[in-house]
């Protein structure tokens, strides 16, 4: 009977020695955890490829000033690395981004990444952009785009914003947030004659659409939308070379004296990477390290 015990207990440390080799314990060392495997494939990442938009770019501004990288009192200068890439447009974002692991990028969230399986968007202090996020308030990168002109009493000009505010939001609210609740119906007093738009790349495709429709309702008139940047596009307005500025960022003191600007949409700024990029969430003060150039090393985001 002795005998016997002896040797079940025996065979249960066996079993139990080979359960331990099953869970790694006889390699001689412990299996990385997650967070291990994370830190070495953010090393393998190596230097932050930092993207970013040209000066004069609404988006750029935005995330500048929501960061604190702006340059107080000084128009379009902020302390965004120097030697970062810039791309000229959203799309063009996504293409460095898509074909770079290394590389971090922003784009408004109107536009759609969600057929790009190449990148992906980050959270922003555990918060997404998303209609909510953004409408709220808790999104920490939101903005609001406008349009924004002199006060000219230019009866076309006043019919196409009537529409945007009312009626059109329901187009606004097909790329953005709205910015009002929008009206049932419009009644256009039928202007006739051509309206320039000029300005950001954020809003030209909701203002190409709300001019389809706007023309629709009022045959003789010709909304022509030119894609460049705000900043562009509020110099063309006060020069005279366009009558509305599209703008994705808040207008400078003395745009303001010259210019009156009507909230079209709520946006919010969102970060990409490379889909292969193992970070989900990045802080606020890290990106803004990183933009600065304070933060130069994937493996030195891991918090």
């Amino acid at each position: 009977m002795k005998k016997w015990r002896r040797m079940t207990a025996i065979t249960a440390i066996a079993a139990a020695a080979g359960a331990a080799c099953l869970l790694g314990a006889c390699s001689g060392s412990e299996p990385a955890d997650g967070g291990d495997r994370q830190a070495e494939e953010l090393t393998a990442l190596g230097q932050i490829k930092v993207i970013t938009r040209e000066s004069g770019s609404g988006t750029r501004s935005s995330l500048a000033q929501a960061l604190g990288l702006n340059e107080e009192g000084v128009d379009d200068r902020d302390y965004i690395l120097e030697t970062a890439k810039t791309a000229t447009s959203g799309q063009d974002v996504i293409a460095a981004v898509g074909s770079d692991k290394s590389a971090i990028g922003y784009v408004s969230w109107g536009t759609d990444i969600s057929g790009d399986d190449s990148v992906k968007e980050l959270a922003v202090d555990g918060v997404k952009a998303d209609d909510q996020t953004i409408e709220s308030g808790k999104y920490p990168l939101d903005r609001t785009l406008y349009l924004a002109s002199a006060d000219d009493q230019n009866a076309l000009k006043e019919d196409f914003l009537t529409f945007v505010t009312g009626k059109g939001q329901e187009i606004v609210g097909e790329f953005f947030v709205p910015a009002g609740e929008g009206k049932d119906v419009f009644l256009s007093s039928q202007p006739a004659g051509t309206l320039r738009i000029h300005g950001s790349t954020s809003l030209a495709p909701v203002m190409e659409a709300l001019a389809e429709a706007y023309e629709e309702a009022n045959p003789g008139a010709d909304i022509q939308v030119t894609a460049s940047d705000s900043s562009q596009g509020i110099t063309d307005t006060l020069t005279g070379d366009c009558d509305m500025a599209m703008v994705s960022r808040e207008l400078y003191d003395y745009e303001k004296n010259v210019l009156d600007p009507v909230p079209v949409a709520k946006d919010g700024i969102r970060i990409i990477v490379q889909a292969s990029n193992p970070l989900d969430d990045l802080s606020a003060d890290m990106l803004a390290d990183i933009y600065r150039g304070d933060i130069a090393e994937w493996a030195d985001t891991k918090e």
